[in-house]
């Protein structure tokens, strides 16, 4: 009698494969992260990292939030100062219609302008230089 599944057939085979393609898949998908540590939380950069994106990495430490709406040219502007680090700005979207919007927490820190900075529970309406948010946040580049 022979079985179609038994160790060292086909099954093993397929079976091989499979999780070599998914431990492949799981490492491209965030597994190497270098902004990330192993808690989840946000990793200090390398000092030679780009200043923009040591500051990004800042603000998120000290949870500075950055309000804004998809549409507003301001917003923009401001998260275009951070150059290749743009994604990695704090963001809360206003905007109901916006991607991962949360109105109910604009409302709620009576956000009235766009954009606005949230930093060590103060509000700093409008576009901001990379250097004042530096110095309202604390941080000093090496």
């Amino acid at each position: 009698m022979t079985y179609p599944y038994r160790p060292g057939g086909q099954y093993r085979a397929a079976l091989l494969s499979l999780t070599g393609c998914l431990a492949i898949l799981g490492l491209a998908l965030g597994g190497c992260s270098p902004t990330t540590d192993a808690n989840g939380g946000s990793a200090e950069l390398a000092a030679d990292a780009p200043y923009e994106a040591r500051l990004a990495n800042h603000l998120t430490a000290q949870d500075a939030t950055m309000y804004g709406a998809f549409w507003c040219p301001h917003c923009q502007d401001q998260k275009a100062l951070f150059g290749d680090a743009e994604d990695q700005v704090p963001y809360v979207e206003c905007d109901p219609e916006g991607e991962d919007a949360q109105p109910e927490l604009c409302q709620a820190k009576e956000i009235q302008g766009y954009p606005t900075w949230e930093i060590d529970g103060e509000l700093y309406p409008g576009t901001r230089s990379l250097e004042e948010l530096a110095q309202l946040s604390g941080f000093e580049a090496p």
